[in-house]
């Protein structure tokens, strides 16, 4: 499915999602009509309309995901102009084509959580719309028939690989394939566990070659990968042999993939502070590697139940980064959820006097300060100013003709 030879060619900085337009599914009543007029037969504008079609045809969908400007995608077209090609393709598929910048890429790749490492990304999906195969292929003819084949064999295609590999299958190109089908479906517990098993079966002098830097690039998930540790920890080796702007990309996204995965929301204040200086190592401006744990590090602060550290934090980064009326209001509501008890509260306090000197007198955020302010002092068990602030909070929001229902639901509990 996946040859590392062909991965070579098209090595580039794992795709990033996070700057597509939001939009959603194209209108319903969209014709589905083909984009095509030889070769294969491509439909687009309805990813609804394409499965209801090959439900009534009794076949799977090919799916190509590509970019206008992509020029490996550019080179497909003849491709699928060739006879081999569209014969197969157009007897064997419901052929569909979605743009990255088009809404269907939105509501429906990352809408059922597909990832798109590179393009163009050939998928094959069923009946009811589960990636079966994917390729990830040079254009060439053959090569293009050989994967549908493929995809149409239940025994064959990447869906049967985690049986397979349960069951002991573990060469390093079946390892790549279903490290790579596992990164695009979002099974992160199968990729890791493929990866763990590939690095194994690497010599540690041969990590920094092409073929398993391009693995750290576009299948590594876990920094703590003996390969991803080991990339981390010697980036001026790599940035010798590989381009430099690339190695520090690549860098980065390994360290943010590790810390905001959902193995990484069990790391402790410790690990989070390794991925701070791995972050920093990564050349990433220490600042911003601060900011970037933030967040996780005082969620591992309260569940070690610690949130005298969680609250000296916070003190810190605002002394480093200049704060808004609304970061206040998030890190004061976020306290009052979250910290284990009350400790925060003379904290707080300053939170709150720091946003007020900022906020808009008769405003939501005005409102929201006193109530958030109210709620801090109820958990600390000072009713007196709980019920102080609350009913402040309720006079600001009758004066502007605001929502009440959760100041007064407050002041009822306070009474």
């Amino acid at each position: 499915m996946l040859r590392i030879a062909y991965l070579l060619v098209v090595a580039g900085i794992m795709f990033s999602c996070s700057d597509k337009k939001e939009g959603s599914s194209t209108a319903e009543s969209a014709d589905l009509v083909p984009i095509t007029q030889e070769g294969v037969l491509f439909y687009a504008n309805n990813v609804d309309k394409a499965f209801e079609m090959a439900k009534e045809q009794n076949k799977p969908v090919f799916l190509e995901v590509y970019s206008e400007s992509c020029h490996v995608c550019q080179s497909f077209i003849p491709i699928f102009k060739d006879q081999k090609v569209s014969d197969f393709y157009n007897q064997s598929f419901l052929n569909y084509k979605i743009e990255v910048n088009s809404p269907e890429f939105q509501s429906f790749i990352l809408g059922r959580n597909i990832f798109v490492p590179s393009l163009p990304l050939l998928l094959y999906l069923d009946e009811n719309k589960n990636v079966v195969h994917l390729g990830v292929i040079e254009p060439d003819a053959e090569k293009l028939v050989e994967q549908g084949k493929i995809a149409l064999d239940p025994k064959q295609r990447a869906a049967s690989m985690k049986q397979r590999f349960l069951d002991g299958e573990k060469s390093s190109q079946f390892l790549i394939d279903f490290a790579m089908f596992s990164r695009v479906t979002m099974d992160t517990a199968m990729n890791r566990k493929a990866m763990e098993i590939y690095a194994s079966q690497q010599p540690q002098s041969s990590y920094t070659s092409e073929a398993n830097f391009l693995a750290i690039q576009k299948l590594l998930m876990d920094v703590d990968n003996p390969m991803g540790t080991y990339f981390i920890n010697n980036l001026p080796v790599y940035k010798k042999l590989y381009d430099p702007a690339l190695v520090k990309n690549v860098a980065e996204n390994l360290v943010m993939s590790s810390l905001y995965s959902g193995f990484g929301s069990a790391y402790d204040s410790k690990k989070i502070l390794q991925i701070r200086d791995y972050l920093i190592k990564s050349e990433i401006d220490q600042q911003v590697a601060r900011n970037r744990v933030l967040l996780p590090l005082i969620n591992a602060y309260f569940k070690e139940n610690s949130p005298v550290k969680a609250t000296t934090l916070v003190n810190t980064h605002i002394t480093q980064v200049p704060l808004k009326v609304t970061d206040y209001l998030y890190i004061i509501r976020y306290f009052n959820e979250k910290s284990p008890d009350a400790s925060y509260l003379s904290s707080a306090q300053n939170w709150f006097t720091n946003a007020m000197n900022m906020v808009q007198t008769n405003s939501t955020d005005e409102v929201d300060l006193y109530y958030e302010l109210a709620v801090a002092y109820k958990r600390a068990n000072n009713k007196a100013e709980a019920l102080k602030n609350a009913e402040k909070a309720l006079s600001i929001a009758r004066a502007i003709r605001s929502e009440t229902i959760k100041v007064e639901n407050l002041i009822r509990g306070l009474q």
